[in-house]
């Protein structure tokens, strides 16, 4: 009887590392398709590109005055 419950214990066990090993396998292919799709796509909708912030003197100055006055010493 100990020998049937190790063998039931292997084929669950082959069994559900099998399942999980060919899940991954999936979802690599699926991502990557899904990238692929993406990437086709991008030419009919394109996405705006950020604008490069304005920096401000005065937060610059404030940032730095901050640091010196807060530096360890």
């Amino acid at each position: 009887m100990n020998e049937s419950l190790i063998l039931q214990a292997a084929n669950i066990t082959l069994v559900g590392m099998s399942v999980v090993f060919v899940f991954l396998i999936l979802l690599v292919f699926i991502m990557k398709i899904m990238g692929y799709v993406v990437l086709k796509l991008e030419k009919y909708f394109p996405q705006a590109q950020p604008k490069a912030p304005v920096a401000d003197n005065t937060l610059i100055a404030v940032a730095i005055a901050a640091a010196k006055r807060f530096a360890v010493k």
